[in-house]
């Protein structure tokens, strides 16, 4: 026998899938080059900021160098210029010289301070083309593909590494048509992991596809897992487990049962109701909503708290007296 119970939650479900990295980045350099070292390989852990390689950095320095050499030349003629410019707007005051003379001292003035801008702006590019050649992680991750090695010549964006990012992994599953239904309503999310001793960890749902697959008739959803340990890792096999609040659904006031409990009568299902007082059953009709594992919802004349029999309910007659020993119904 057992009691009624009003369900909050649709009956456990799970799927099976594969662990896979909450984010994946290509990483490349971003200037052209020899590569002179790679520091990592891949499986490699690594930190947010950790050098991963570095290019030839010789033609760079020497930009860098010589960019800065030409600034230094170019702020000795500016001031020179500027000089030349404040001397002239005393002189034109004075009637010393031309307005023409103080305009073209203005004019040499304002072409050796854009000179110096541009000159600016060069060595700036330069040294950003410099950091350039030292390739970094951008996160903390693992290596998990190496596409180049030392020596080589690279060009901008040609992939060196991929790298994942595992303190969150997700897992995608496909749920059937028949519980996309609950979509809104899933909640109380765990993933079990077979390798790891089937431990549970907590999950929640990232997204629902609505791009149904043909072939399963089947949706796709994604859950995330937080993973700062680094316990899981991509490719791990992963059993996701879902329950949905049945609030505000037409299931809110059903009752999940075993298979067993359910026996026809008249051409629709019934269950038996036992009095605890007399001892006796009594059939109640109800209706069958979903089959779910090893069980059956329903709803019908029954209510929360009641006992109905699970085992040989085939077997029962109406108004039978039967009592409980072991789990078992006795006639």
């Amino acid at each position: 026998m057992m009691a009624l119970e009003t369900p909050k939650d649709l009956a456990s479900r799970r799927f099976s899938g594969r662990v896979e990295a909450g984010e994946t980045t290509t990483l490349s350099f971003r200037v052209p080059g020899q590569i002179e070292t790679l520091e990592v390989d891949v499986g490699d852990e690594v930190s947010g900021g950790d050098t991963l390689g570095k290019l030839d950095q010789r033609d760079f320095r020497l930009q860098v160098n010589e960019t800065q050499s030409k600034l230094e030349s170019v702020q000795a003629t500016l001031e020179e210029a500027r000089k030349n410019w404040e001397r002239g707007k005393s002189l034109v005051e004075s009637g010393a010289i031309s307005d023409a003379e103080f305009d073209r001292m203005e004019s040499a003035y304002e072409q050796a301070r854009a000179k110096r801008n541009a000159t600016q702006e060069a060595l700036e590019t330069a040294r950003s083309a410099f950091d350039d050649t030292v390739l970094e992680a951008p996160f903390d991750g693992v290596i998990n593909r190496r596409m180049a090695e030392p020596f080589e010549q690279v060009s901008p964006q040609r992939p060196v590494f991929s790298i994942d990012n595992i303190e969150t992994v997700e897992i995608e599953v496909s749920i059937p048509e028949r519980l996309m239904q609950f979509r809104n309503h899933l909640e109380d999310v765990h993933v079990y992991m077979p390798v790891l001793d089937n431990r549970r960890f907590d999950a929640r749902v990232e997204n629902v596809r609505l791009d149904v697959s043909p072939d399963t008739q089947a949706y796709p959803v994604r859950v995330a897992v937080d993973n700062p340990e680094r316990e899981l890792l991509p490719g791990m096999t992963a059993e996701v487990s879902f329950k949905a609040s049945l609030t505000d659904t037409p299931w809110d006031d059903s009752f999940l049962v075993p298979v067993e409990a359910i026996f026809e009568k008249e051409d629709q299902p019934h269950v038996w109701v036992w009095d605890s007082d007399s001892g006796r059953v009594a059939s109640r009709p109800v209706t069958t909503k979903s089959l779910e594992a090893d069980s059956v919802r329903i709803t019908g004349e029954i209510n929360a708290g009641e006992q109905i029999i699970v085992a040989g309910a085939q077997h029962l007659q109406e108004d039978q007296k039967v009592r409980r020993l072991e789990g078992e119904v006795v006639q």
